[in-house]
């Protein structure tokens, strides 16, 4: 029988039979109440209290093996700590120890998990990098901060050629064990970790510039995920789909959260909407993570109805997913929740949120409200605070802030403001306080009339029959320093959208609702999303579209349609 045919039937037929919550109440109490309990040291101390230390409760889309060979398609506590042991004595015998920085460029799926582990069991610091990255560009954020070691996969080196772009790094191959093949730990592994311990860097989604590297520490991560030890599982028979990207904060405090609670979870390497849609039909979860460019992909499926019917809550993170993309998703789920969590890495996890229900979608651009231990304000750029309506900058004050940047304390530094931390967006209050984001600083268009902003403009048009997606950017207009209101439509499967249905929608807002200059407005529909320039989680960077667009636009009026099938401008 062929190694996915076993794990099938496992789920198939005995997996109701799993303690899926494992962690007794009296085993979840001591945790919760263990105060040097954190992100650094997790996994050890569930291993001690658990009494189903050999139950399996990770399954993986792609088979796990360490340097040494040992492979795993899925874990328990116990194959779960000794395969992270493996890789800590790999470290180890590679020179790796206390202190260290270490780059790990790895594929999707649980190997980013894995090293976490490892290299926090020996007192070194992961530096997690989307696999998705460009190549130059993770091998320039390496070097520009002064991270000597690097590891890949060969699964990334068959890819991208990283090697080749490292000279000056150390470089190591985590499938070659190396030649001593010492497995020796020193004494007192795994190293006792403090409050203030760095755990983790992660990367920026790099949409503004090369990535920012983002500390973690090993309490103030775990502010939000010690709670979940009493409230994640609401029923018995609760399994999860872990969809998010292993070398996103959010993608390892879900893993986190599911080994606490010794959680089934079907660990996925491929986030695309087919193959997320294949295994939420075979896994049948009743929980799945990811990104909003994972529920737009999803959504983008010709799915039956109820294809979705065994999920009960979706949880969203990052950016706020799009309102049409939730729609469809609720529609093809009718018993669930969809939580869109508004975060960032800085911010430690989401602090805000809100929830959708089939037939109740929260309003386009809301993200709620602050969790209970945050607080938001709205500022001008003066620093002065804005009463509700007024639109402004996030402010947010949280425990869970990132102590800031490595290396850059200029940069934390004008990120900060007081005790607030300056996210980059740009939005209001309400006098309920409810906060409104409108679009990110960078983003905002800047045309003849005022400021429009794009995710408002793009959940407008986005509701137009036949669309799947739109990115709306502010292209250049030379000599004026002012902006072409610029929206690239992508179709829904198999249906075409007229360009002067959506140029239409885009007169009808109150700002183009006069004479206007000729080429104000653009509409160009996508032939090929793929051609369009994304970052490594999937989201589309507006900074390269509006470095490129013109490019772009004059291979088109060349007679190009590999890129835009149509384009059409107001006159």
């Amino acid at each position: 029988m062929s190694r996915a045919k076993k794990l099938w039937k496992v789920v198939e037929e005995g997996y109701e039979n799993i303690d899926n919550a494992a962690l007794r109440e009296s085993a979840r109490a001591k945790l919760y109440e263990d105060k040097e309990l954190g992100c650094g040291n997790f996994l050890f101390k569930v291993y001690e209290l658990s009494p189903t230390k050999t139950t399996p409760f990770f399954f993986l889309e792609k088979p796990f093996t360490t340097p040494f060979g040992e492979t795993f398609t899925e874990f328990s506590l116990e194959t779960l700590r000794a395969a992270a042991k493996s890789l800590a004595q790999w470290y180890v015998s590679h020179g790796i120890g206390k202190g260290a920085y270490v780059c790990t460029y790895l594929e999707d799926g649980i190997p980013h998990f894995m090293h976490y582990l490892a290299l926090n069991s020996v007192g070194a610091i992961p530096v997690l990098i989307n696999d998705k990255m460009s190549p130059a560009i993770a091998a320039q954020y390496a070097k520009e901060n002064g991270f000597e070691t690097f590891v890949f996969d060969p699964a990334t080196e068959a890819r991208t050629k990283i090697s080749t772009l490292l000279s000056g790094l150390r470089r190591m191959n985590a499938a070659e064990a190396g030649k001593s093949g010492d497995r020796s730990l020193p004494a007192g592994w795994p190293v006792k970790k403090v409050n203030d311990d760095t755990v983790m860097i992660c990367h920026s989604s790099g949409t503004t510039a090369i990535p920012k590297a983002v500390l973690f520490k090993h309490e103030q991560f775990f502010i939000g995920k010690r709670e979940r030890l009493k409230r994640f599982i609401e029923e018995p028979g609760d399994r999860m789909l872990a969809a998010m990207p292993g070398s996103h904060s959010a993608g390892i405090s879900y893993l986190m959260t599911a080994t606490m609670l010794e959680l089934p979870t079907f660990v996925l390497t491929e986030l695309t909407g087919p193959s997320v849609a294949a295994h939420i039909a075979r896994f049948k979860p009743t929980i799945m993570n990811g990104f909003p460019q994972t529920w737009a992909s999803l959504a983008g499926q010709d799915l039956p109805p109820n294809a979705l019917a065994t999920l009960k809550r979706f949880y969203n993170t990052a950016d706020t997913a799009h309102e049409a993309h939730i729609s469809k998703l609720l529609g093809l789920a009718p018993l669930a929740r969809f939580s869109d969590g508004f975060g960032a890495s800085e911010l430690g996890m989401a602090l805000f949120e809100k929830v959708s229900r089939n037939g109740t979608v929260a309003s386009r651009r809301c993200v709620g409200r602050p969790v209970p231990f945050a607080e938001s304000i709205i500022i001008d750029t003066a620093g002065n605070l804005l009463p509700p309506g007024q639109v402004g900058y996030f402010a947010i004050k949280s425990p869970t802030l990132t102590h800031g940047y490595y290396n850059r304390p200029q940069l934390t530094q004008l990120c900060s403001f007081g005790p607030y931390w300056l996210t980059g967006d740009v939005g209001y209050m309400t006098e309920e306080g409810d906060f409104y984001q409108l679009d990110r600083g960078v983003d905002v268009i800047t045309t003849p009339f005022g400021p429009l902003y794009s995710l408002v403009t793009e959940e407008l048009l986005q509701a137009i029959p036949g669309v799947h997606d739109v990115t709306v950017i502010g292209a250049e207009r030379a000599p004026m320093n002012v902006h072409s209101t610029v929206a690239m439509v992508i179709p829904a499967k198999g249906r075409t959208v007229d360009p002067g249905v959506v140029l239409d929608k885009l007169r009808q807002l109150d700002l183009f609702n006069r004479d206007l200059p000729a080429f104000t407005l653009c509409v160009a529909i996508v032939a090929d999303a793929d051609k369009l320039p994304t970052g490594s989680t999937g989201k589309v960077l507006k900074r390269s579209l509006r470095d490129c667009f013109w490019r772009m636009h004059r291979a088109y009026t060349s007679g190009d349609r590999s890129t835009f099938l149509d384009v059409v401008w107001n006159t």
